[in-house]
């Protein structure tokens, strides 16, 4: 019988037991795991204060019944030493020292946000990704009014979203030229901001942290071009690999993710890594991105499953896909931003349909190369897009060129309003009037 060991019991680590069992149910799977609550959300609370659950306990995303299907399951424990050697993985809870043999040995232990050892012992100051470190800094919000976030990435901005809609003052900054800048362009970039500025919200973009200092109350920042007077700073940017376990075992690469081949074993046989311990090649740029996202979890835990059956599957090239609801738009991007594709040296042509005031109440920019391959995809929409980013992923993934989106037939229901025929409109547009755009197209 098959014996294998998953230290970390995140979105990633529970996949990889529930494929396992699900391709063998005689199949040995243990789990390890050092929090107590999870597979958590996190952004657990953003989903507090927008009261979509009622408590940060609730902010799970359950697998499936651990207990139920037969993993069996150690939380609260924490893996101390692997015997890489002799394949044995030692871990405690504090109290008892266990140990546990392996045959196969998955590491899903995730990614952290990094805070400078000199302010380590600040306590106004906090990161948030795992549910002990969310349920800090909600203790905290209770009395903090003003709170200073550094990141302009999705966990920034979503946090400083749903904290304006709890009353609070918030400063948003970070290093990047504009916010979300990883997965949209400047229209929808300023349409943000737009947004934030009308809640008289302070968002400094391409300004550094240099120095915290505290002060008799709270804390004092000093950025290169500002500076913040706040309660409490949080931290929703500059995550790393929780990979200190494994530097002695396996090959860490420069920054500190572990070296898996195509199909996710890592440089020692029979022991894998998922999740955001891992970065893995992009679809149209074939650069390696390391990711913290739930799906990007998910799937390469079915990748690591399905080879440790003996299915032998490589794991399918990463393709940026994103959505989120704020300030009651709902946004989805797929594919490259016009920044990427310059950077790649890559000529675009982008057509844009669609208006918040129309039927559809939504607005897409359509990314097409010289290939007249379709490319990339941004929407900015009053209902919600995820299920239509998913239906791009699959037109970009099977390099679906404009034509095809024109000709392709669209169903209809006079009850029902959707957002495809705007894809036909944008094959129209651009096929009608494809000398003129080409002129206008975006050059690296």
């Amino acid at each position: 019988m098959k014996k294998t060991i998953i230290i970390g019991a995140s979105h990633s680590g529970q996949m990889v037991a529930r494929e396992l069992k699900r391709f063998d149910a005689d199949h040995e799977v243990i789990l390890i795991e050092k929090e107590t609550v999870t597979p958590f959300i996190a952004s657990g609370i953003n989903l507090v204060l927008k009261q979509a659950v009622g408590k940060l306990q609730e902010a799970t995303a359950p697998i499936a019944d651990l207990n139920k299907i037969g993993v069996k399951s150690y939380f609260g424990y924490e893996v101390i030493k692997i015997d890489w050697q002799q394949k044995i993985v030692f871990f405690t809870d504090g109290v008892k020292k266990l140990a546990e043999t392996y045959e196969n040995l998955v590491l899903a232990t995730g990614s952290r946000q990094y805070v400078s050892k000199k302010y380590a012992e600040f306590s106004e100051i906090y990161c948030y990704k795992s549910f002990f470190q969310s349920q800090k800094l909600m203790d905290a919000l209770e009395t903090a009014q003003t709170i200073a976030i550094s990141g302009l990435g999705h966990a920034g901005v979503e946090l400083a979203e749903a904290l304006l809609q709890d009353g609070k003052k918030v400063v948003l900054f970070g290093p990047n030229q504009r916010l979300l800048q990883a997965y949209y362009d400047k229209e929808i970039s300023d349409f943000l901001l737009s947004q934030f500025e009308r809640k008289k919200t302070a968002v400094l973009c391409a300004d550094h942290l240099i120095e915290v200092t505290k002060k008799d109350k709270g804390l004092k920042l000093q950025l290169i071009e500002s500076s913040i007077d706040c309660d409490l700073l949080v931290i929703a940017n500059n995550s790393r690999p929780n990979s200190e376990l494994y530097w002695d075992g396996v090959t860490l690469l420069p920054d500190k993710s572990v070296a898996v081949n195509s199909y996710l074993q890592t440089t020692r046989p029979n022991v894998y890594a998922v999740g955001d311990l891992i970065g893995i090649p992009e679809l149209i740029t074939n650069k390696k991105v390391r990711l913290s996202k739930v799906t990007h979890a998910r799937q390469t835990a079915r990748t690591v499953a399905s080879n440790i059956s003996g299915k032998k599957f490589p794991q399918p090239k990463y393709l940026n896909t994103s959505s989120t609801e704020l300030f009651g738009f709902y946004l989805g991007s797929v594919g490259l931003t016009k920044e990427q594709a310059q950077q790649e040296r890559k000529s675009i042509t982008t057509v844009k349909v669609g208006t918040l005031a129309s039927i559809e109440g939504s607005q897409i920019f359509l990314h097409i190369d010289l290939n007249e391959q379709i490319v990339g995809m941004q929407i900015l929409s009053k209902q919600p897009v995820q299920i239509f980013c998913d239906l791009l992923a699959i037109v970009i993934r099977n390099r679906w060129r404009i034509t095809d989106l024109y000709y392709n037939a669209t169903s209809f229901f006079p009850m029902s309003v959707t957002l495809t025929p705007l894809l036909n409109e944008a094959a129209a547009d651009y096929l009608a009037n494809f000398n003129e755009v080409k002129k206008n197209s975006d050059q690296s």
